[in-house]
């Protein structure tokens, strides 16, 4: 009996003591498991705001990679591509289809070129059937799978002045309407009418141009639609053919969204030199890769540009030494670039995690095809 007293229970100011610090501790526990939840939750939709964003950047510069030339518009706010295939298999002389890496870029009826690195030739594509393309004449030489196919381009024969519609060109057939082009540098143009060897195009040209200019077909254009980044391919004047890559899109601060290093000769420089002087050398670096001129392509003629390493730069004369001599002389005025866009964007994402809007800025860049 003596041992039944001595097994009392809990009183009960003992158990709501004991239920207080239960609930204190279950509510601590909670609090930490929502934080961390909130955490995790929070990290999630940062990753998801900064993934649209660097996919958009991405599929940009896998363009770029895909080409052979690229024009930077005013402003850095508009990238014209001129991208490039190449023959999948050799094609003998006489044959009149070739295979292709990718027909996207080639247009039916009109002229194309395969290049290697001393030789070129034009026929006319008349059709495509996945990377089959039918070409007239029948190929007048052999080529070598791995030969570089694109589209032809042609040259201005008389100067164009700023506020120009028309552009008289060597070859008026290279081209059709709803092109984008551009002259040298100027990018994009739309052509509206093709009449002989001139080309009316629009909007009105914002710069003079030279005789002898470059003037060629783009493949792709992205350019900055007010708060869209948007692409097309025929007829760019028309918004209707815009597709949108990314959406609340701006310029980050001091930056350009579309840049590339480049600067032009300011003394010539013979074959075999190996020192460049250039008006400025802000932006190039050691071990840049740079490409000296732009390659072109007109009747039988072809300007391969040199490719050399920077192995020096003397920012007190402006000049970058370079690994190798060149193998063409260059001219005063000869453009000097890094064969590289530079991607800079900034965009704005709703967080519904942290049911925020926040600023994602991504830079990415990619090199030409070689």
């Amino acid at each position: 009996m003596r041992y039944m007293r001595n097994q009392r229970g809990m009183t009960l100011l003992e158990m709501v003591i004991a239920m207080a610090l239960m609930a204190i501790v279950i509510a601590v526990f909670y609090q930490l498991v929502s934080v961390a939840v909130r955490g995790w939750a929070g990290m999630e939709g940062q990753a998801d705001v900064q993934q649209v964003p660097r996919v958009a950047v991405q599929r940009v510069l896998s363009e770029v990679m895909q080409s052979r030339d690229f024009m930077i518009g005013a402003g850095g706010t508009s990238l014209g591509l001129v991208k490039m295939t190449i023959l999948t298999a050799d094609a003998a002389a006489g044959a009149t289809t070739i295979t292709v890496e990718d027909a996207s870029m080639l247009v039916s009826g009109r002229p194309i070129v395969l290049l290697n690195v001393n030789r070129l030739e034009q026929v006319t594509v008349t059709a495509i059937a996945g990377t089959t393309i039918t070409v007239s004449p029948a190929l007048s030489a052999a080529h070598r799978r791995g030969e570089s196919v694109r589209r032809t381009q042609s040259t201005l024969t008389a100067a164009a002045s700023a506020g120009a519609t028309t552009l008289s060109v060597a070859n008026g057939a290279e081209f059709q309407v709803g092109d984008a082009i551009a002259v040298e540098d100027e990018v994009p143009l739309t052509i509206t009418a093709v009449a002989g060897n001139t080309l009316t195009v629009t909007p009105a040209l914002a710069q003079a141009h030279a005789v002898a200019q470059v003037v060629q077909p783009l493949s792709a254009v992205f350019r900055l639609s007010g708060s869209l980044l948007v692409r097309c391919v025929q007829n760019c004047n028309n918004p209707a053919n815009d597709i949108v890559v990314a959406d609340f899109v701006a310029v980050p601060p001091g930056r350009q969204l579309f840049a590339s290093v480049k600067s032009t000769l300011v003394s010539s420089a013979a074959v075999g030199a190996t020192q460049l002087c250039v008006q400025s050398v802000t932006g190039f670096a050691v071990n840049d890769r740079i490409q000296v001129d732009r390659e072109t392509h007109v009747t039988r003629v072809i300007t391969i540009a040199d490719r050399r390493r920077v192995t020096a730069v003397d920012s007190v004369s402006n000049c970058v030494t370079v690994d190798r001599g060149l193998t063409a002389a260059g001219a005063v005025g000869d453009q000097v670039r890094v064969p590289a866009v530079e991607m800079n964007m900034l965009a704005s994402r709703f967080n519904d995690a942290l049911q925020q809007t926040q600023e994602v800025p991504v830079s990415s860049r990619a090199f030409l095809r070689n």
